[in-house]
Formats: structure tokens, sequence, C-alpha cells
């Protein structure tokens, strides 16, 4: 490929390369179907960093002019020419997702994969451990299965199982002080599943929704993978910065706010009672619904229980979601979506449509798990195990004398979010304790758009015990010693 750049040039690096790109398409010296060279092949070439030709080549996908293809044929592809033709219509790049998934996204999902392992410590992705409290119980359940009930109940209908764990669920959410008839509720396999139906939807391609930033990489790339654009709203300690987000609304009129108020991932904020209400008149005021995810309620460890945004709401404009995938049996699939007669029976509708299958087995031993009066009591030592692990992660990060990173304790969730010393390069750090045997997950993936200040880790105490966590800490903080001495090496020289 004859590309050529100018580094004494005042035009960016990045901005080079997708110029010269455009007019090699534009000139049709790259044709329709050629493969771009890969990032780091383009990048020693030229001898500019791999993350300038990223950058390049995302924004290339972004106007049209390439496509990425994760699966066979790998690699990035010119797609300028939208003419039809004759031709093999399925040829697979014609029909390719629209969006590449970034280094970050590729990062996260890496670290969430290697968390399974056992040949590395992992401080880094949700990975349950509860099996040791849950398997004695489902032994009972497996045990009342074999006079064969079980079999006839599944095999009826649907609907049997669904109309029995919707009346179940009707009955946990009045603990919740949350009084649902059962019409509006939908059974959907898992929450990203709920918020894919709400998009196909209510959401066209181009339409914006403001979500809380810091946000996980999988939520980001499902509303990008579907055309949506995510703008994000910064978090202070108590929630979303509502005057940040009136503006926002004001400036670019998103479709939907995407919230998390119990228990914020990555963060484990959680929104104030005031916030709560501020921000469902904000609703109110510009009409903009909000899905509110608490998928995390389950994990709160907190003497108080803030209502949800959806048992506040007066006007209907609030869509509830939340799942079982983490506190019952891994695989089984079960969430659900609560909210206004109306939408929920458009997702019920387009589920038939869409002859989406949900897990009819899984919802029966989820309902005799419910119905055997064990799902409480289980809940309660699931939260008292896990108050545990956080306390004694809180108490092991405390102990260090470096004091490179602040944290405060959060009152749910799975994970501790730390800010570190701006002497602290996260990703320095992360490369670091990856070296040694230690998984955490890097604050910048976070961000999808980068961020000023200093850097951030997330540490998940999901699946490690006590003596797995006081090692992980270990290494820990003498990666960050590590790090320091690099950096008053590179000051020295």
């Amino acid at each position: 490929m004859n590309l050529k750049i100018n580094k004494q040039s005042v035009v960016p690096l990045y901005k080079q390369i997708e110029n010269g790109i455009k007019n090699l398409i534009k000139h049709e010296e790259l044709v329709n179907g050629y493969k771009l060279p890969p990032e780091r092949k383009l990048a020693a070439e030229l001898g500019v960093h791999r993350n300038t030709v990223i950058l390049a080549y995302n924004r290339l996908i972004a106007e049209g002019f390439i496509v990425s293809s994760r699966t066979s044929p790998r690699g990035y592809f010119v797609m300028r020419n939208r003419n039809k033709t004759m031709g093999n219509m399925f040829f697979p790049l014609e029909k390719m997702i629209r969006y590449h998934f970034t280094t970050k996204e590729k990062v996260f999902s890496q670290i969430f994969d290697e968390s399974y392992s056992r040949e590395i410590l992992s401080l880094g992705g949700i990975v349950m451990d509860h099996e040791l409290e849950l398997v004695p119980r489902m032994v009972n359940i497996f045990e009342n299965m074999k006079d064969g009930h079980w079999y006839q109940n599944i095999c009826a209908t649907q609907e049997n199982e669904t109309e029995r764990l919707k009346d179940n669920i009707c009955c946990i959410l009045k603990k919740r002080n949350m009084y649902i008839d059962k019409r509006n509720i939908q059974i959907v396999p898992e929450t990203t599943q709920a918020l894919s139906y709400i998009i196909d939807l209510y959401l066209q391609e181009g339409d914006c929704i403001v979500l809380e930033e810091p946000v996980i990489p999988d939520t980001i790339n499902l509303f990008r993978n579907k055309g949506i654009k995510t703008i994000g709203v910064s978090l202070e300690e108590d929630g979303p910065n509502l005057k940040e987000l009136e503006l926002l609304i004001m400036e670019k009129g998103p479709k939907f706010l995407y919230i998390m108020p119990n228990f914020q991932n990555p963060t484990a904020k959680v929104m104030s009672l005031h916030k709560r209400l501020d921000l469902l008149e904000i609703s109110y005021k510009y009409g903009i619904p909000i899905i509110e995810d608490d998928s995390l309620h389950d994990f709160n460890y907190s003497d108080k229980d803030i209502p949800t945004l959806y048992s506040l709401d007066r006007y209907k404009s609030v869509i509830y979601i939340d799942t079982f995938t983490l506190t019952f049996l891994p695989g089984t699939q079960t969430a659900f979506v609560i909210g206004p007669y109306e939408p929920i029976a458009m997702i019920g509708e387009y589920i038939k449509m869409s002859q989406v299958m949900l897990t009819n087995i899984g919802q029966y031993m989820l309902n005799e798990f419910i119905e055997s009066g064990d799902y409480e009591e289980y809940l309660i030592n699931l939260r008292d195990y896990y108050r545990r692990k956080r306390d004694y992660l809180i108490e092991e990060l405390n102990k260090g004398e470096n004091k490179s990173f602040s944290l405060h304790c959060p009152e749910g969730g799975l994970f501790v979010w730390c800010d570190l010393d701006d002497k602290i390069n996260e990703k320095k750090l992360f490369d670091i304790c990856r070296e040694m045997g230690l998984l955490i997950m890097p604050g910048y993936i976070f961000y999808p758009d980068g961020y000023q200040g200093s850097g951030h880790i997330r540490l998940c105490f999901s699946k490690l015990n006590e003596k797995d966590i006081k090692k992980a800490v270990a290494i820990l903080n003498e990666a960050i010693k590590i790090v320091l001495e690099q950096n008053e090496g590179e000051d020295n020289e």
C-alpha cells in the first residue's frame, strides 16, 4: 500500500493515515474488498505507535470507508462502494457487524475469560464461587426430580413455568416494596438481552442514549453494535452529575437514560435518595424514559435499602431489569424486565417473533428453589459470605505501607474501585501484575473516550478466598513498588 506520512507536519499522524487511505480508496488504488495491513504491520512500516493506526482505522470504520472482521476472513477491509451489483450476495463482508471491537473491549473480555483459570489469581472478572453454598441446596431439588413430575411440567408448555416464575418474582419484589402485577413482568435470558430488545423496539440507528461513566465495555459494545450513540455523564459520590446530565439532554436529545443506581459497575457507587427523586423529575421534564439496571441488588451489605427508581416513579417512565445469573446456577440465564404493560407486552411479542427459547428446566429449578423456602436463607448467607470477602480485601489493602491509591469501602456489589496516585500508570501496573500472576481490571477500559487525571483499577473479590486475596494484594503492592521504581529510573535518566 503506497501510504506516506510526514512526521514534521502539524497534521496529526492518525489524520494523515486516515486521509491517505481515503485518497487511495477514492482514486481506486484500494478497491472494494481490499485487505488493509494489520495494525502492527502498518505501524512498523510507518514508524508510528500501533494506537495511532488503530485510531485511524476506527475513524475510517465510523465513516464507512472500511469494515473490520473478527471472524474468518479476519482483518480490515475496504468497503466503500455501496452500489448493489450482481454476484455473491452472501459474501461475509457484505453482512458483517457494523462495530469494530476496540482494544479496550478486547482487554476486558480477555481478563474476564482468563479469570476462570485456576492458574492465575484474579481480581479482574466477576467470577462467582458460591457453589459450596448453592450445591447442597440443589441436591434436594435434584432428589425431588426423581419422581418424574418435573418432566411433565416442563414438557407441557413453556408458559407453565414462566407464569409460575412471574408469581415468584412478584413475591420477591414485595420485599423490596415493589408491588407488581405479573402482567408487567417479562422473563428474558439476560439483562443484556433485555437491553437489546429495548433497543430493537424503541431506537433507530443514530439515536443516542445517556449512561453513567465509567461504564463496562460490554454495555458500550451492545449499544454501538446496533448503531446507537452513547453519551457519558460523570459520576459523583452519590450518583450521576445531574446538572451535567440536564445539559447533555438539552444538547443531545437522548431517547433513553441507562442508570445503575445500586452498586454501579465498575465504581460500586450508590445513588442517593434525593438524586433518585431529582432524576425522575428530569425524566418527566424532558419526556425521557429510564432503564434501571438493578442486577447487583442482592449484594447489599448495608442496613439501608434505598427505594428503586421504579418504585418511586409516578408516571410510568421507568423500565426495571434484574437477573438471577449471579445468585443461581451458572448457565440457566434467567433475568426479568418489569415496566408499564405496553412495552412489556411488546417485548414479549418480540421474543415470540424472534423464537427465543428460554431455559424451561432452569425456570423449573429456580421455581422449586424459591418455593422451597431455602432461597431467602441462601441469599442471606450469600450476602454475608461476600461481605466478609469485601471486608478482608479492604483490610489487606489498607495494611500496606504503600499509599499510592485511595479507596472507599463499598456498601455492596462485588468489587472495590481504587483511585491511583498520579505517579502510577495503570496500564503499566496491569502489565506488571499480569507478569507476576495477578489479574486486575485497569480503569481506562471503562472510559470509551478516555479521561483526564489519575488512573483507576477495579478489584473484584468474588472469586478468591481469603488466602488468595492476601497473596493477590501482596502482588499488587509489589507491582506498585516496581512501577514507582521504574518511574524514578526514568526521571534520573
